[in-house]
């Protein structure tokens, strides 16, 4: 599904609307927003919430071998804890890194707004544009589950793909559980090179 969604191009499928308030433009950056929404959750965990509400110069950090972490500060984790994680796969993670580059400003969302990604995206429209990449996911890729499914989603099927390669504690601290959960009071993972290292084990399967 990653190479799937890594291989779209937006632009596939818009037209110019004969009227209405989007133009063509727009369009092309809903759709290209919910696949890298998809992408950036799927190899991070992060909540949809949290994924929407990072920016590029507080919440984004590069390494010089490509890397790329997301630090989700107190302020945005649904738990009130800080974590830093790392985008698992490094085909997303150039993506990202392309994004920024093409970002109008470091203070921009990573995501942002299709028409001003100085705003944050609005969820019920942000809701809207990822049911319909899922919809369209299930048609193409026969998966039933995306028919139904949302973004939490990809926090389930990451803890359960790593499950036998990634230490409990640790997984809890990446997706940044809350105490119940968590079963302990971790608030960061520093230490994210075994998620990195599985990952990677996973892809090479």
């Amino acid at each position: 599904m990653l190479r799937y969604l890594l291989s779209l191009d937006p632009a596939d499928g818009q037209v110019e609307p004969r009227r209405g308030r989007w133009s063509l433009a727009t369009r092309i950056s809903k759709r290209r927003n919910a696949i890298d929404l998809t992408l950036l959750q799927m190899t991070t965990g992060l909540r949809v919430s949290e994924a929407n509400a990072i920016i590029w110069s507080r919440h984004v950090e590069t390494s010089d071998d490509g890397a790329i972490h997301v630090t989700v500060t107190k302020d945005i984790s649904k738990t009130k804890r800080e974590r830093r994680v790392p985008v698992l796969d490094d085909r997303v993670a150039e993506r990202v890194f392309t994004r920024m580059n093409g970002a109008p400003s470091q203070a921009a969302h990573v995501i942002g707004s299709p028409a001003d990604p100085m705003v944050e995206w609005d969820r019920r429209n942000c809701g809207g544009e990822v049911a319909k990449l899922y919809a369209e996911l299930a048609e193409a890729l026969d998966i039933d589950l995306l028919r139904t499914a949302r973004t939490h989603v990809w926090r389930t099927t990451l803890n359960s793909m790593l499950l036998n390669d990634v230490p409990e504690v640790v997984r809890a601290a990446f997706f940044g559980h809350d105490g119940s959960v968590n079963r302990g009071s971790y608030t960061d993972l520093t230490d994210t090179s075994s998620m990195v290292a599985a990952a990677r084990r996973l892809r090479a399967i």
